[in-house]
C-alpha cells in the first residue's frame, strides 16, 4: 500500500500487476490517491507474452517516467511488413519511422521487462504489491466496495472506495461485478515461442507471413532473440505444449524456409477470442485491458491498448478518489475507451483473416496489400493506425473548443501537438512530453496580461501547473516556455490571447481563444465536474510548497 493517505481520499484497489495494473496503480499513486495492489501470481511472469510496444503508448511510459529504462531492455523496430510465407515476398511495408511522435517506432521488449520497470517505478512511488493474493468476493454499494481476498493466510474481507480490474482475460473482477465478454467465441488457436533465431531478415521489422494454413508472425527482440507465433488449429484439450521440432516445422512452412529456432525459452499453444464487455465501468468497479477486451494478437495491440486505458482511466479516478470531482466524470471512461477497445477488435480480426486468407480471397488480399504497399498515403495510414496515434476523443464530453479554429491545428480531443523548437528560460530544448511528467493538467496559456495568468493559476489551483507560453527570454520566468518561432501557435491555434488544457493522458481537453479565467472555471466546473475546493495536498511528484503547484518545467 502506498505511504499516502487522507481522510479525504477514497483507496483504489487495483487486481492484477501486470503492465496495465502497474501502470493505473503508478498513475494513482502519482495524483496522491492510496492504492493498493495485489497479485494471483506468486512471482511475476516469465514468459514473454506481450512484446510490441507503439508510439502512442510510449508517450504515455515516457510521462510516467519508465521508458529510458524500458528502451534499454528491447529493440526498436522501423516497420511491419507483410510477406508471402510461400514465396517470401513482401506485399506491403509499413513504416513507422514517419508517425506524428517522438518515439516513431515500436520497441519490442518482453513483458517481464515491461512489468519489471514498471515495478520499479511503483516501488519509487510507494506501492508494494501483494503477490499470491486473489480477489474471491465484491460486493459495492453507493459510498464504496466490500473485497475479499485470499492469501496463504487465509480470507481477508476489505472495503475500499474503487476497484480496478486488471486481471486479464480470465477476469475474477469482472465476474463478480456482474458482467461478461460479448463477441465472436469461435476461438483462434495460436502456437508461440519465445526463441532464439537465425534468420536473413533484418531485425528492425515486425513480420506478419501471410498463408494458406494460417500466418505466422515474426517479432524481434534484443540480441538473437524473437517471438514467433502461428495460427493454428485447435490442439485440442489436454494437447502438450508443442515443441521445438514443430515450431521449426511451422517457420519452414510459413516463412520461406529463412527462420532457424534454437534455444527455446517459452513454448506454448493458446486460444483467443474476439470479445469486448459491454460496459468499463461497473459502478465502482473499472475494468481496463484484458478484464475489458480481448482479441488475436495480430498488430500487438492487447497490451497497448490497455495501458492507454489504464492512463484515460487513472488521471479521473484519482480527481473522483481525492473527492474533487463528482464520481459521473468516470462515466467518459467507458465512453472514450470502449470505441477503442470495439475498433482495436475489429482490426486485429480483419489482420488474422487477411494473414489465413486463401483461394480467391487471397488474390483480392494481395491486390489489396499490392496498393497499399505502392501508395505511401495508405501505407502511412494502416502504420498510424496500429501505432494507435489516430486514436482521438473529439466527441467526448471532455473535449471543448471555445472561440474559432485555426485552421489546420490540433483540435480538442485530439492528442496534443508536441512541437520541436520550445525553450526553457535558459535556452535550452523542452519538449511537451516533459511537461507532462508533471501530475495533473498542463495548461498552456498566451496572455500579455500577468494580472490573467494570475487569475488562471489561481483557477487551476493544485488540479495542475500553468505554463505562459512567451516569444522571447526576456522577463521570462521559471514557469514559461519560450516560443520564438510559433510553434504553440501553429499546432495548437493560440493567437496572442488564448488557452489549452493538455489532459495527464496527453489529450487536449479545452483549446479556447481567450485567456479569460471564466472559460476555464467552466471548463473544470462543467466538463471535469469539479466540485470541491483547492486541496493543499502535495503530490508525491512535487515538492511540498506548502500546497502551492509546482511550477518549474520540469519535475
Amino acid at each position: 500500500m502506498t505511504t499516502q493517505t487522507a481522510n479525504t481520499t477514497d483507496e483504489v484497489l487495483v487486481v492484477g500487476a501486470g503492465p496495465v495494473g502497474l501502470t493505473a496503480a503508478c498513475q494513482l499513486a502519482r495524483h496522491s490517491v492510496p492504492v493498493r495492489v495485489v497479485e494471483a501470481l506468486e512471482q511475476p511472469t516469465t514468459e514473454s507474452r506481450a512484446v510490441g510496444v507503439h508510439a502512442r503508448t510510449m508517450e504515455m511510459l515516457a510521462a510516467l517516467g519508465v521508458l529510458d529504462p524500458l528502451e534499454a531492455r528491447g529493440r526498436r523496430i522501423d516497420a511491419l511488413a507483410m510477406v508471402d510465407g510461400r514465396t517470401g515476398v513482401t506485399r506491403a511495408r509499413l513504416a513507422v519511422t514517419d508517425a506524428p511522435s517522438r518515439h516513431p517506432y515500436v520497441l519490442d521488449v518482453p513483458q517481464p521487462d515491461t512489468e519489471a520497470v514498471l515495478a520499479d517505478r511503483a516501488a519509487e512511488l510507494g506501492i508494494v504489491v501483494e503477490r499470491g493474493v486473489t480477489l474471491t468476493g465484491l460486493t459495492q454499494d453507493a459510498d464504496g466496495v466490500d473485497v475479499t481476498l485470499r492469501s496463504a493466510q487465509g480470507e481477508e474481507p476489505a472495503r475500499v472506495g474503487w476497484v480496478i480490474g486488471a486481471d486479464g482475460g480470465h477476469s475474477a473482477t469482472r465476474a463478480l461485478a456482474g458482467t461478461r465478454l460479448e463477441g465472436g467465441f469461435h476461438g483462434q488457436h495460436f502456437a508461440m515461442a519465445d526463441v532464439d533465431v537465425d534468420t536473413t531478415w533484418s531485425p528492425d521489422t515486425i513480420r506478419m507471413f501471410l498463408h494458406p494454413d494460417g500466418m505466422g508472425i515474426l517479432f524481434p527482440l534484443a540480441g538473437d532473440r524473437a517471438r514467433i507465433m502461428f495460427f493454428v488449429g485447435d490442439p485440442g484439450a489436454g494437447a502438450p505444449d508443442p515443441t521445438l521440432e514443430q515450431i521449426q516445422a511451422l517457420a519452414d512452412t510459413r516463412m520461406g524456409g529463412a527462420v532457424t529456432v534454437r534455444n527455446p525459452r517459452w513454448l506454448t499453444y493458446f486460444e483467443v477470442h474476439h470479445a469486448q464487455v459491454p460496459q468499463y465501468r461497473i459502478g465502482r468497479v473499472l475494468l481496463a485491458g484484458d478484464a475489458a477486451h480481448i482479441h488475436s494478437p495480430a498488430g500487438a495491440q492487447g497490451m497497448n491498448t490497455g495501458i492507454q486505458d489504464a492512463t484515460d482511466l487513472a488521471w479521473k479516478l484519482a480527481l473522483v478518489a481525492r473527492r474533487r470531482a463528482d464520481p459521473e466524470l468516470l462515466d467518459t471512461y467507458h465512453d472514450e475507451r470502449h470505441p477503442v477497445g470495439a475498433m482495436v477488435v475489429r482490426t486485429t480480426t480483419t489482420l488474422t483473416n487477411v494473414g489465413t486468407a486463401s483461394g480467391p480471397e487471397a488474390a483480392i488480399r494481395d491486390v489489396a496489400l499490392f496498393l497499399v504497399g505502392h501508395l505511401p498515403k495508405l501505407a502511412a495510414t494502416g502504420a498510424a493506425t496500429l501505432a494507435e496515434t489516430t486514436i482521438a476523443y473529439r466527441d467526448s464530453a471532455l473535449s471543448v473548443h471555445h472561440g474559432a479554429h485555426r485552421r489546420r491545428a490540433a483540435r480538442a480531443g485530439e492528442h496534443a501537438p508536441d512541437p520541436d523548437g520550445l525553450l526553457r528560460p535558459d535556452g535550452t530544448p523542452v519538449s511537451v512530453e516533459e511537461l507532462l511528467t508533471r501530475s495533473g493538467l498542463v495548461l498552456l496559456v498566451r496572455s500579455e496580461g500577468p494580472a490573467e495568468v494570475d487569475d488562471l493559476r489561481a483557477t487551476l489551483g493544485d488540479l495542475g501547473s500553468v505554463v505562459r507560453i512567451v516569444p522571447d527570454v526576456t522577463g521570462a520566468g521559471e514557469d514559461c516556455v519560450v516560443d520564438p518561432h510559433d510553434a504553440i501557435g501553429r499546432h495548437y491555434g493560440l493567437g496572442s490571447e488564448g488557452l489549452a488544457v493538455i489532459r495527464p493522458d496527453g489529450y487536449l481537453g479545452l483549446v479556447a481563444d481567450s485567456a479569460d479565467a471564466d472559460v476555464l472555471r467552466d471548463y473544470l466546473a462543467h466538463a471535469l465536474r469539479i466540485t470541491s475546493p483547492r486541496s493543499t495536498q502535495p503530490s508525491p511528484d512535487r515538492p511540498a510548497h506548502a500546497g502551492r503547484p509546482d511550477t518549474t518545467l520540469v519535475p
